[in-house]
């Protein structure tokens, strides 16, 4: 409440984690934050909630960040309350197909999606998870539309394979200090903001 209240002008919002703050005090603070444009927010039970107090209270809002998972309920409520959004980053978290599927059909007005190092999954016919490695054409030619596309499974790659390792909700607090602030796109990556130390105090605080 305080947060809100003195920053009635906030334009971007970075919060991974809100496990302390309740339902009705995150949509109170939405509703006196009319300026939001931008959002980094964990997974959420109940998505539709905080999506439907975006669209009432934040008429300029354009740029989602989801930390987590995002399933096709996640994804209803994206394309249902905020159909004009612009950019969306899903970096580094598990996501089904059928919510990639649903946000690459009903966002039209989407610019910018980033889905780089996500662990892609569907249900198998026998109930079992099955990883996507590699978009089928169909995914590839709506996503060729937009703007920006980021995307990268590789087994190669590092934040690919802590995926793998963390079975797609990363465990933030094993990696190093900068990596959950970066993303490919460029107006979400905070770069050195957010840290919890500066070089200095992080020389002073190393063991050898």
């Amino acid at each position: 409440h305080y947060i809100s209240q003195r920053s009635p002008n906030l334009k971007r919002l970075v919060m991974p984690a809100w496990n302390r703050i309740s339902r009705a005090g995150i949509c109170q603070a939405i509703e006196r934050w009319g300026e939001l444009e931008s959002l980094t927010m964990p997974t959420i039970g109940h998505p539709p909630y905080i999506m439907e107090g975006l669209a009432n209270s934040c008429k300029n809002f354009k740029e989602l960040k989801i930390m987590g998972s995002f399933d096709l309920l996640f994804a209803s409520a994206v394309t249902t309350y905020l159909p004009k959004l612009k950019v969306l980053s899903l970096r580094c978290s598990k996501v089904t197909m059928g919510a990639l599927q649903c946000v690459l059909n009903s966002l039209e007005h989407l610019e910018v999606l980033n889905i780089s190092h996500c662990l892609l999954f569907e249900m198998a016919t026998n109930g079992r998870r099955q990883v996507i490695h590699e978009l089928d054409n169909k995914a590839l030619e709506r996503a060729s539309r937009l703007r920006e596309f980021h995307h990268c499974q590789s087994r190669q790659c590092v934040a690919c394979q802590r995926m793998m390792l963390d079975e797609g909700i990363l465990r933030w607090y094993r990696y190093e200090d900068w990596f959950w602030r970066r993303d490919e796109v460029r107006s979400l990556d905070l770069k050195d903001y957010g840290r919890l130390f500066g070089a200095q105090c992080e020389m002073l605080t190393s063991v050898d």
